[in-house]
């Protein structure tokens, strides 16, 4: 008798066990995943602008701070699938070298809109031109 009392005891609490895993495991965010083609092109914020190219390189400009284009500071980029982070690395004129990675997550990437934030939760929103 006081074996099937404690066997009913231990069914009981694997079932609870089960089913609140079952909980926890059914609330997750269901991973988004983006196309890292949708990247290339021109991307502005004000007067922040972003170009990104197919061969995985781009260029930064402000015009509110007086830069174009053709004067543009050289990034190279990286898109990570797994955790849909965006990890841009700048060129730095003094050192001459590739350096300063930021690493960001992609939390929203379509033909006209590129959304990431960074590690401290600052959000940064971008509109695609042609």
């Amino acid at each position: 008798m006081i074996f099937m009392h404690l066997a009913m005891k231990t069914i009981k609490r694997i079932l609870m066990i089960t089913t609140l895993l079952l909980i926890a495991v059914s609330c997750d965010k269901e991973k988004k995943s983006f196309d890292p083609t949708l990247f290339h092109g021109k991307w502005v914020n004000g007067t922040e602008y972003w170009r990104y190219d197919t061969d995985s390189t781009g260029v930064t400009w402000d015009t509110g701070e007086d830069v174009h284009e053709n004067e543009a500071q050289p990034f190279k980029w990286e898109y990570n699938d797994f955790d849909n982070s965006l990890t841009h690395i700048h060129w730095m004129e003094m050192t001459h070298d590739w350096t300063v990675p930021r690493v960001y997550t992609v939390t929203d990437l379509n033909d006209s809109v590129l959304q990431y934030e960074d590690k401290f939760g600052k959000s940064y929103s971008f509109t695609r031109i042609n």
